[in-house]
């Protein structure tokens, strides 16, 4: 199968139906956007215009539209005269990657306790659960845990501090995403979710902070090392 191929697949149909409310721009970029997510368009993968437009039946410039602002989110990387690929980091650029997220998920964790009561504790337990329920469903199971996470920063209420992470996970979703399928650990022993909302059921900013850190470094080298 041609990569122009792997990049319009048989979803297209599907994809559009659902999607067909919103604006050509916006179709383009959510749909590209779930193929790097979900793994179907891997780093270095090019990913041509002509066949996402092909797919979504619309014209080539919103696809191009779509593609920059995707550059601009650090997903895709785009070439003078060779078009877009799927954004490759290098091992030292995963590795700081995951430290930005580990700092900025900790401190809006601990910005977020004076805004969590008995219903956001509720929430977290449910999203814990949601995730349980998805341990043999690798997409599923990411998805759920980044919605886990972006529930948590967004408790900070700090907008910009949620967009940085939403843009760091994303840029580092295939390394995580090779590293769970290759080592079938999705929770890490002594980093576990349930870790961090016992955390923060403590109150304890501190304890909150460095429980979320820990989480976002566990196993670095080894996520570093798939690039």
């Amino acid at each position: 199968m041609t990569q122009a191929k792997r990049a319009a697949p048989a979803r297209a149909t599907a994809w559009v139906l659902e999607n067909k409310t919103l604006s050509p721009v916006e179709q383009a970029y959510n749909y590209i956007l779930q193929g790097i997510l979900s793994g179907e368009l891997a780093p270095g993968m090019r990913v041509p215009s002509e066949s996402v437009a092909e797919a979504l039946g619309i014209s080539r410039m919103p696809v191009r539209d779509a593609l920059r602002r995707l550059e601009g989110d650090g997903a895709v990387t785009i070439y003078a005269n060779r078009g877009a690929t799927v954004a490759e980091y290098s091992h030292d650029d995963v590795i700081q990657l995951i430290e930005m997220r580990a700092v900025l998920e900790a401190l809006g964790a601990r910005l977020a306790l004076a805004h969590i009561g008995d219903a956001e504790m509720e929430e977290f337990v449910h999203l814990r659960e949601r995730m349980d329920r998805a341990v043999n469903d690798l997409p599923n199971w990411i998805t759920r845990h980044d919605d886990f996470h972006n529930y948590l920063t967004s408790l900070s209420r700090r907008p910009l501090l949620m967009r940085q992470t939403e843009r760091i996970r994303m840029m580092l979703r295939p390394y995580f995403r090779r590293h769970h399928a290759e080592q079938q650990e999705l929770e890490i022993p002594g980093h576990e979710h349930q870790k961090i909302i016992d955390a923060v059921a403590s109150g304890n900013p501190d304890v909150v902070e460095q429980t979320v850190r820990a989480h976002a470094l566990a196993n670095v080298e080894k996520i570093a090392n798939l690039t």
